[in-house]
């Protein structure tokens, strides 16, 4: 159970309201082949794509972008997991993938190729913890909580993970909010969004 509500991150990174945007959850959780945890349902609804510090960038199921649609990173990740055992085959995986048993299921990364993850280990997707592992060098960290209770301690710079440095900017660290749209000629590729914005 989350010490941390929704309405509580979304006040200190600067929501007024929700952006309540909705997602088709059976489509989704199919996608990327188990249930997901339902801090991360209330975030996506509240929040919706974007980042926070134009630093730290989460995952939204039916997003256009690829590079942030949730089970089309995952995609990505085994792609060059493939890749390193192909190029690298005497070399050690750095973090088991889902649906490998307790694999990290990526959630989210920053600017430097820093990947967030839950751990998924037992079958209520409530209890998983936030695992993170840096873009470049080696060590892992882990967060004992789920996405919300992490963001906060992400917006308030008290973030336990070498990796992540600190704020450059006034705390709390704003969420910045994005459309989710592939941008022509950016990275990652044009997907067929299912994700929409609620409004009245």
């Amino acid at each position: 159970m989350s010490t941390v509500s929704i309405e509580q991150l979304a006040r200190d990174a600067g929501l007024t309201a929700p952006r309540r945007y909705e997602v088709d959850w059976a489509r989704a959780e199919a996608a990327v082949g188990t249930r997901l945890p339902a801090d991360y349902k209330e975030y996506v609804y509240w929040f919706g794509p974007g980042a926070f510090d134009e630093f730290l960038i989460i995952c939204v199921p039916g997003v256009e972008n690829s590079n942030t649609e949730l089970a089309a990173h995952l995609a990505q990740k085994h792609a060059a997991s493939r890749l390193q055992t192909r190029l690298f085959p005497t070399s050690e995986r750095r973090v088991p993938l889902f649906p490998a048993p307790d694999g990290w299921l990526p959630w989210g990364f920053t600017t430097g190729s820093d990947g967030l993850y839950w751990v998924v280990s037992g079958d209520d997707p409530d209890r998983w913890t936030v695992a993170g592992r840096p873009g470049r060098g080696s060590g892992l960290a882990y967060f004992n909580g789920g996405i919300v209770e992490f963001l906060h301690t992400f917006v308030w710079d008290t973030v336990e993970m070498p990796f992540i440095p600190e704020a450059e900017c006034d705390l709390p660290v704003p969420f910045e909010p994005s459309t989710g749209e592939w941008l022509s000629g950016g990275a990652g590729e044009p997907l067929e969004p299912y994700g929409r914005f609620a409004f009245a």
